[in-house]
């Protein structure tokens, strides 16, 4: 497929990168409609974003169909169109359980990034660099959403 991949400073490119699997029961697989660049992504595009890796496809902020289905997902059938959060969430932590998702403590695979360059854990992101769990973002022709049932509508 093809997406938006970093390569460095100032250093954006439409790349072929792999397509996007199931990784976890919970996840979907979505086709990519919409997708939409934040002001935020400029702080990537200048470097100001630390974490970022040469290869990372950028987004945070799409819509789109579902394409595939992980065997745990409840909420979405294969064609429901959706659109997702910047945020990934777990849906079970106390920070969840009080919809304070951008402050999951169970969606971001590498706190101790964010510890070290915020002074603070955070959620997953998509596509917003390693400190934010290093999870691919929309600019690309699918994307891995995990936890589907948590926060997409």
């Amino acid at each position: 497929m093809k997406a938006l991949v970093w390569h460095g400073r100032n250093d954006v490119r439409i790349d072929n990168v792999p397509d996007p699997k199931i990784q976890d029961p919970g996840d979907i697989i979505i086709k990519i409609t919409s997708t939409a660049i934040c002001g935020s992504d400029l702080h990537i595009l200048d470097g100001l974003v630390p974490t970022m890796k040469e290869g990372d496809i950028l987004g945070h902020e799409f819509m789109g169909e579902v394409v595939e289905i992980g065997h745990n997902v409840q909420k979405f059938r294969k064609g429901d169109r959706v659109v997702v959060p910047f945020t990934i969430a777990c849906g079970h932590c106390s920070y969840c359980n009080d919809t304070l998702y951008s402050l999951c403590d169970n969606s971001n695979p590498k706190p101790d990034l964010a510890k070290a360059n915020l002074g603070h854990a955070t959620s997953a992101i998509f596509g917003y660099s390693h400190m934010m769990g290093g999870f691919s973002g929309g600019q690309a022709e699918y994307v891995r959403v995990p936890y589907a049932d948590v926060g997409l509508d």
